[in-house]
């Protein structure tokens, strides 16, 4: 077969980008750094500092700082003036990457994205020979990380839109009601809800052991323990039957090993007239319409962390991407007579609504 000559502009094209990628990704592992050591929340008053400032504050080694600080500048993340050689946020960076409860916020994606690339030679030897990297292996970064991501936004959307989106089951929290959330992880959400709801009572069930922990402390430290309560248990094997009004499960059904059997358990768990709140990404099911970067990160999120933790409990790695009509498919064989998606517009989430 005759050889076919590349493109020199398209080839030039793709050498850029990959130059670009290699520095976002080492621009990712020196922002944890920053995120971790303090820094951007040292800068969040967007008052302007010399590299030498900067580190005198933060107690830390003025080299680094320069560095780390000449790479943030570079990518954007913070505003450098040459006049005096100072580096400072802009509000709009402090709303990224220091203040952590406004919905724009990302610290928490160094913190995940740092936790995946320690998994890299595990995440390789699965690759080789199948199977996958527990949940348990990322340690409790991880856990944090995804609290860090996703709480601002839970705080925001669950009780302010995606609950009363529908009436019947708002109403009843309103009036007290009983209501759970699987998959739960450390409270992010469930402890917010309760907040929303003071006269209901809520359950959150999640199989990490260190999740339910800080799930707890949170709910003790929030006052809520009188009517929230967490417990260690597979999603699967939901202990009660015919007892929710409402269930909720946020970005963790792909996760799970055994997705079918979560749906089916969470069916039988609520009351008749009860509903499930379910959300996944906002993406479409059609691998072609999301080769973007959104497309990217929900696909790379996947291999290092959604699928593989499926994967390792000889799960069916659905991946993160799963798409309406799948979801559609999986809530009627799982016995749901209804199904439907939420009439509510996020950046992130699809949320449909499930009925027995």
């Amino acid at each position: 077969m005759a050889s076919i000559t590349p493109d020199r502009e398209k080839t030039a094209s793709l050498t850029r980008q990959v130059g670009v990628d290699f520095g976002a990704a080492l621009t990712v592992a020196l922002a944890y750094i920053g995120d971790r050591l303090g820094i951007f929340k040292l800068m969040a008053s967007g008052s302007p500092m010399t590299s030498s400032q900067i580190a005198g504050r933060a107690g830390l080694s003025e080299r680094y700082i320069r560095e780390w600080a000449a790479t943030m500048a570079a990518a954007g993340y913070l505003k450098y003036n040459p006049d005096d050689a100072t580096f400072r946020l802009t509000p709009e960076q402090a709303s990224v990457l220091a203040n952590e409860d406004n919905t724009f916020f990302m610290g928490g994606a160094f913190q995940y994205a740092v936790a995946c690339y320690r998994q890299i030679a595990k995440l390789t030897e699965a690759f080789n020979h199948g199977g996958g990297v527990p949940f348990t292996d990322f340690g409790p970064e991880i856990v944090e990380a995804i609290e860090r991501l996703f709480h601002a936004g839970y705080e925001t959307w669950v009780a302010q839109e995606w609950i009363p989106a529908v009436p019947d089951i708002h109403q009843r929290l309103t009036a007290g009601a009983e209501a759970a959330e699987v998959g739960c992880g450390a409270g992010q959400c469930l402890i917010p809800v309760a907040l929303a709801f003071p006269k209901s009572r809520f359950q959150g069930y999640d199989v990490d052991a260190a999740s339910i922990e800080r799930a707890r402390e949170k709910a003790q430290h929030a006052g809520v323990t009188d009517r929230v309560n967490f417990e260690q248990v597979a999603a699967e094997d939901l202990p009660v039957r015919d007892r929710f009004d409402l269930v909720m499960a946020f970005n963790c059904i792909h996760d799970m090993a055994r997705p079918r059997q979560v749906l089916a358990s969470v069916c039988r768990t609520l009351k008749p007239t009860g509903a499930f709140l379910w959300s996944e990404a906002n993406a479409s099911e059609r691998l072609e319409d999301n080769l973007n970067p959104q497309g990217r990160t929900l696909y790379g999120a996947s291999t290092m962390h959604c699928m593989t933790v499926s994967l390792a409990q000889g799960g069916e790695g659905l991946g993160v991407v799963i798409g309406k009509e799948q979801a559609r498919q999986m809530a009627s064989e799982a016995g749901f007579r209804s199904f439907a998606e939420l009439p509510v517009k996020n950046p992130y989430h699809r949320v449909f609504v499930a009925r027995k």
